[in-house]
């Protein structure tokens, strides 16, 4: 039992605070347990303050006592606010950080698990030619060697990335000449095949990710993100929409739309429950903040047909599953066992999937490093953001979907 909830002693002048109250075998360095069970972070003496694209340990606070428990969260790399996140992690879970980058976007990451590689891209401006990039990282996750390639064709500006059988399935925001597209692209050779760039004739505003069911279609978001940077010379056709593509046909369906920006989305295991993030809270053209803009996780159910027993490209019972604590979630990737992962702001919070609490925190340590994408291994995952790769190895739950 976990029989104390983040323990502070009395401090007065000269003494530590103490934060010992995560299990026994977890490392009080690494190692944060964050709950309203005790007084001084139900009831916070003094002045507090932060914006919803803070962190809650950046908050700025009167009281010395409080002002303690942030600075220690502020040097951990796991925050549980719920005892199952001890679990999903355990006790041997590090975060490294592989590549220190640009403190600029990086994004669409895919783990070729059979050459130990990670494909990721740098997106948007300042980077590129003009924020432009036909270009994208490889990272040998053995050697930690770090590469550049292109494809042929040049692929410019890639946003999301799932790698399924042996190729990267992709999507753009377009680029010179050429609106958003999919496509999939060859990890040995590197060639590139377009297989889909119109809604009946009509383009797409500009991809942002793409998710894959156990049949192999896909469910693609569009959204302001590409259109605002000036990524293509497009307009705006409709509001910032979920399609579904099936892979046999390549028909495609607008399934839902959203009024601030599609971001990032995922399955469920069982292919019956649809993860939609909203990230209309990052304003385009003018480019801004909006604390009351939208920074919702949504919930869909993916009804069975009952003529064929499959999957209908139609979403029900909507509901708001959260909102990030802090900023909003980019990537949105859910494990083996169903827990969302979601990429925001300092963190990387892990839901439950039904009741959308927020069981747990990793953090990459703050001062600019933000997560935007994740992708898992078994045991393992990549991040990718503004400052680099990291990965964190040895988590104790299987994370990645069998292929």
């Amino acid at each position: 039992m976990f029989l104390n909830y983040l323990v502070l002693a009395t401090l007065i002048v000269g003494a530590r605070s103490q934060l010992d109250a995560v299990p026994v075998g977890f490392d009080t360095s690494r190692w944060a347990w964050v709950s309203n069970e005790d007084p001084l972070l139900a009831v916070i003496p003094g002045y507090f303050n932060r914006s919803s694209f803070d962190a809650p340990s950046a908050a700025n606070v009167s009281d010395d006592r409080v002002a303690a428990i942030n600075k220690h969260i502020n040097q951990t790399n796991f925050v549980a606010y719920d005892p199952r996140f001890f679990n999903i992690i355990g006790p041997n879970a590090t975060v490294r950080q592989l590549q220190k980058l640009a403190f600029q976007v990086h994004e669409a990451p895919c783990y070729v698990h059979d050459q130990s590689k990670l494909v990721f891209v740098e997106w948007g401006p300042p980077g590129g030619v003009n924020g432009s990039h036909d270009w994208h990282y490889v990272l040998d996750i053995e050697s930690n060697n770090l590469a550049k390639v292109q494809t042929t064709p040049p692929t410019h500006n890639i946003h999301g990335c799932v790698y399924r059988n042996g190729k990267l399935h992709v999507v753009t925001d377009g680029g010179p000449n050429e609106s958003a597209y999919l496509a999939t692209i060859d990890p040995i050779t590197w060639k590139r095949t377009t297989i889909l760039n119109n809604y009946y004739e009509r383009p797409f505003m500009s991809f942002n990710d793409i998710e894959i069911d156990d049949k192999g279609n896909y469910y693609l978001t569009d959204s302001r993100s590409g259109w605002g940077r000036d990524l293509n010379s497009y307009g705006v056709p409709t509001k910032p929409t979920l399609y579904f593509v099936n892979t046999t046909t390549m028909r495609a369906k607008e399934l839902w739309y959203l009024e601030g920006n599609t971001n990032g989305v995922s399955l469920s295991p069982d292919g019956s429950t649809l993860y939609l993030s909203d990230t209309g809270a990052s304003e385009v053209k003018p480019s801004r903040r909006n604390d009351q803009g939208q920074r919702d996780l949504w919930a869909f159910d993916l009804p069975t047909s009952s003529k064929t027993g499959e999957k209908l490209p139609v979403l029900t019972n909507r509901r708001l599953l959260a909102r990030a604590i802090q900023y909003f979630y980019d990537g949105v990737r859910v494990s083996r066992n169903g827990w969302i992962f979601g990429a925001g702001g300092e963190v990387v919070d892990v839901l439950d999937p039904e009741s959308g609490w927020v069981v747990g925190s990793i953090r990459l340590g703050g001062v600019g490093n933000d997560p935007v994408n994740i992708v898992f291994g078994d045991h393992e995952m990549w991040i990718v953001g503004k400052g680099g790769v990291w990965q964190v190895s040895n988590i104790q739950d299987i994370l990645g979907k069998e292929l």
